[in-house]
């Protein structure tokens, strides 16, 4: 009978309540605000990853949480597609938010990493987060990133016109940016736009010293923004590419995607940290995916055919990954890595172990 049929899983992660109601869900654990304000039963199909408890601290119970891996592309060649997932266990009694304090030289460094991004985007359109080769035709790139490159080498090259022309205007385009990311037609042109205002953000919140944001007061209406923004491309990436995607495009696509949800939660606790010398993490940020390969990200389009697909051995969480930053496991560390060491662990890359020639991981 067709009632036998059991029903395809899903990968929904609204509570039952908010998505039969078409509302959004803050997916707060065990009940959603929007549940617990009307007072009603919250069930959720898939435990949400921003997993916090009302239960007593001291409790030991654990959960598993099961993630996908942000687009697992559909290859266009004969071997098996690969899917796999992320499996992390996030203690109920782990808090929403945690806290943490850095020293004053990983600040510095941080926050000198992530402002390099708009003037390194000015000189060849490429970040740690941004890769040309994705799109097209890498001379037409889309519109928000066209305007936010014209916008990055004029704060590049007229410091000296930074607070009263280059401020303005990228107040303006962040605004325009945000009102955008709500309304894309596709998730190819959100993530543009989200690139996009990652940029902007960088060059407002990143300020020099001598510049008016610099003396501005904390906003939490920044933070707020830059969290929704990692939390609405992980709920809006497509579980799988199209297969007209050559292998290296395909994993640009994902890597791009996985990358510009770290660096927006990474700008978000750099941005905590300079203005109020400590951070705040959540477990969904740990329990992220990431590829540990870093080095394909700027190898040559032409080298092996197959060079950039997906693979499961070299896929982690960005917890596993710093853990093994920090441990010296990773031989080699990236640009990228020594951020994420840093906004991560709070360790330079200079302090950490080298590894052994036995037994490290090359990428």
């Amino acid at each position: 009978m067709a009632s036998d049929i059991p029903r395809p899983p899903t990968l929904r992660r609204s509570c039952q309540a908010c998505a039969r109601g078409k509302r959004r869900c803050d997916q707060r654990w065990p009940r959603c605000t929007r549940c617990q304000t009307r007072k009603i039963d919250c069930e959720y199909i898939n435990i949400p990853l921003t997993v916090g408890s009302d239960t007593d601290s001291t409790s030991t119970a654990t959960t598993t949480v099961t993630t996908r891996s942000t687009l697992s592309p559909k290859l266009p060649h004969k071997k098996p597609r690969q899917h796999y997932q992320l499996t992390h266990s996030i203690p109920l009694s782990l808090p929403l938010e945690i806290t943490k304090g850095y020293p004053q030289p990983i600040i510095a460094y941080l926050v000198s990493g992530m402002r390099a991004y708009p003037s390194t985007f000015a000189l060849n359109m490429k970040t740690h987060f941004i890769h040309p080769d994705l799109w097209p035709s890498p001379s037409s790139p889309p519109s928000p990133i066209r305007d936010i490159h014209t916008l990055c080498k004029l704060h590049s090259t007229s410091p000296t016109t930074t607070n009263t022309t280059i401020i303005p205007l990228l107040k303006q385009k962040s605004s325009s940016l945000l009102r955008t990311l709500n309304h894309t037609s596709s998730f190819e042109e959100m993530l543009a736009t989200a690139q996009a205002l990652l940029l902007a953000q960088c060059m407002l919140i990143l300020s020099d010293p001598d510049t008016d944001t610099s003396s501005q007061a904390y906003s939490e209406s920044i933070s707020t923004m830059l969290y929704n923004l990692g939390q609405k491309l992980w709920q809006q990436a497509p579980i799988q590419l199209p297969g007209s995607l050559s292998p290296r495009r395909a994993w640009l696509f994902a890597e791009s995607v996985r990358r510009t949800i770290i660096v927006g939660f990474m700008l978000r606790s750099v941005y905590s940290l300079k203005m109020r010398n400590y951070s705040v993490r959540t477990p969904f940020v740990d329990s992220l995916p990431f590829d540990m390969r870093t080095g394909l990200w700027d190898r040559d389009v032409g080298v092996d055919g197959d060079e950039g697909g997906e693979s499961l051995d070299a896929m982690v969480s960005l917890h596993q990954y710093s853990g093994m930053l920090e441990s010296g496991v990773v031989h080699g560390i990236s640009e990228f890595g020594g951020l994420i060491l840093a906004a991560c662990r709070g360790r330079a890359v200079q302090g950490v172990p080298y590894p052994s020639v036995a037994g490290y991981a090359g990428y």
